[in-house]
């Protein structure tokens, strides 16, 4: 009995301790930052709502094969900028430096994107298996999405940068501006009100190339004022700082394509395919625009935090893990709210069928959330050859598996089947993941995980 009540209180103890070096301000802040695009996201799905039919919903759904192409970008870019930014905190020319080439570099290759995006979106359309009468209306839409993704994803560079900082205040005014900015203009371009103008989905993306680039604005100035970012006369082209960035960011950007080519043929498709993609979006709206919040924004903690400094990694973890109970429990305790939030806040017209979707996922979604904390490290410490090693096994095998029976006509796809099916391999995932970290975390030392990246 003593030996246990010894256990429990070194229990106690050690959460206690744990949860003091958390930086909860900057979690709050991180967490605004998903819920402000969450709240305007469920404007906009009302907005949708109001439109005759549900074309408005499917050709939304559509951006989806677009926000994975990028997706595949940005987890080339941006997530490995924890680490090689992280690591220069202290050093604030080099830091300087470092943003400036990030920034130079994402410009670059988001502008390059865009502009393909531009030129082949109508052949993706129609591989897609769109409706054919909502194929040239999607062409539109998607066309000036491609131009607002390449501001949005400036602002997201720069916007972690604050993070990087921990710059809480600014962060808050900048989401504050977007969230006004957006329901402002998506009430003008996009609502059933007598002074709109009534744009449908167009307007949705309009607003996001308004929005975005105010907000870039804003901050190219506000980190000018600080003395950071900056291509000026103080920038130079850092050779040794783009290669770093290549070699990490590549891996991860091989990663996110393997994983994202799976999604695309695997998911997108299936579900297009039984003309479910409205059904399917705005689930997936409601999972990662509401339940995943708190998930994600500790996400982007935890690899701020392990790329500043390894030993977080031994301080922190236990807290990141408990904090992420108080989460998954939060989640089964809203459960009786969820339909009436569907129909009354999100305006789902088909709300039983997203709600029965949603529990379908819940299992899987709670694996998730305790994977997200090893993810969030190996991003942290610029261990991206880890994530492709799990991406490649679960893809190739679990996903190439299906296809093959798929293409034999062995698997009959229905929504429900193409849920279970995607969660299955969320889980799957998961548990190479648990492997993976518990054999990092045993053989880590400062030294080996750092020249290992940075050569």
């Amino acid at each position: 009995m003593k030996k246990l009540q010894g256990n429990i209180g070194n229990l106690i103890f050690s959460t206690g301790t744990s949860f003091k070096q958390i930086n909860f301000k900057l979690l709050g802040v991180l967490i605004l930052m998903g819920l402000l695009p969450t709240i305007y996201m469920t404007v906009r799905i009302h907005f949708l709502g109001t439109l005759p039919g549900d074309w408005g919903y499917n050709i939304a759904s559509q951006l989806a094969w677009l926000n994975i192409t990028y997706e595949v970008v940005h987890e080339s870019l941006i997530l490995p900028m924890f680490f090689l930014i992280g690591r220069f905190l202290h050093d604030r020319s080099r830091f300087n430096n470092a943003v400036s080439n990030g920034f130079i570099l994402t410009a670059a290759l988001y502008g390059i994107l865009s502009i393909l995006t531009l030129l082949f979106a109508r052949p993706m359309i129609v591989f897609m298996a769109q409706k054919t009468e909502l194929v040239e209306a999607t062409v539109r839409y998607i066309r000036l999405k491609a131009v607002s993704a390449l501001f949005a994803a400036l602002v997201r560079f720069l916007t972690l940068t604050l993070v990087v900082l921990k710059r809480e205040i600014r962060l808050l005014f900048i989401l504050g501006i977007q969230l006004v900015l957006s329901v402002l203009f998506d009430t003008i371009f996009l609502s059933s009100l007598p002074f709109s103008l009534q744009l449908g989905v167009n307007g949705i993306a309009i607003t996001n190339i308004i929005v975005n680039f105010i907000l870039l604005s804003i901050l190219v100035n506000m980190l000018r004022r600080e003395g950071y970012l900056v291509p000026g006369y103080s920038f130079k082209l850092d050779l040794g700082c783009l290669r770093a960035w290549f070699r990490v960011g590549g891996i991860s950007g091989l990663e996110s394509f393997v994983r994202n080519a799976a999604f695309i043929l695997m998911v997108i498709r299936l579900v297009n395919m039984v003309q479910e993609q409205g059904t399917f979006w705005v689930t997936n709206n409601f999972i990662w625009g509401w339940l995943l919040v708190p998930v994600l924004a500790l996400g982007e903690l935890i690899k701020r935090d392990t790329a500043e400094d390894v030993d977080a990694i031994r301080t922190k973890a236990f807290g990141y893990g408990v904090l992420t109970l108080v989460f998954v429990l939060g989640w089964l305790i809203t459960i009786p709210l969820w339909r009436s939030f569907m129909r009354e806040v999100m305006g789902v017209a088909d709300w039983e069928k997203v709600f029965q979707l949603s529990l379908i996922s819940l299992g899987f979604y709670i694996t998730f959330a305790f994977n997200n904390i090893a993810d969030s490290i190996f991003y942290g410490r610029g261990r991206t050859d880890l994530m492709l090693y799990q991406s490649l096994i679960v893809n190739s095998l679990f996903y190439g598996s299906l296809f093959v029976l798929f293409q034999l006509g062995l698997y009959s796809p229905t929504l429900v089947s193409i849920t279970v099916m995607f969660g299955t391999g969320i889980a799957i995932d998961s548990g190479i993941t648990f492997i993976m970290y518990y054999r990092f975390y045993r053989r880590l030392t400062i030294p080996s995980v750092t020249n290992a990246i940075t050569g």
